[in-house]
């Protein structure tokens, strides 16, 4: 399923793609991404362009370029920032895990 979404937690995000295992989503230059809660298990994997991602009570940010992925290990806010243009999927075990059982 694709859809187009102009904003969702004042940011702006170009495309959302769900599917079974993950969300896929499209960002242009500079778009910040935010989520809140409890994503613990999640990993985030740079399909295109640069990420910059930091989360709640971690002192380290990282660098994602394509190919390189990263696990949500804290509670708590998660930013996602485009730097060029970038493509995304969130990936979570969680999810995978219920659909086995």
């Amino acid at each position: 399923m694709e859809q187009t979404i102009s904003y969702t937690h004042g940011a702006r995000i170009g495309k959302l793609i769900t599917r079974s295992q993950g969300v896929e989503m499209c960002m242009t230059d500079g778009d910040l991404f935010k989520m809140e809660g409890d994503h613990r298990m999640t990993t985030i994997v740079c399909l295109e362009g640069l990420l910059w991602v930091t989360q709640q009570g971690d002192s380290t940010d990282y660098l994602l370029s394509a190919g390189q992925s990263m696990m949500v290990s804290r509670p708590g806010a998660v930013l996602i920032q485009s730097q060029p243009a970038g493509r995304f999927e969130l990936r979570s075990l969680r999810s995978v895990r219920s659909s086995l059982n």
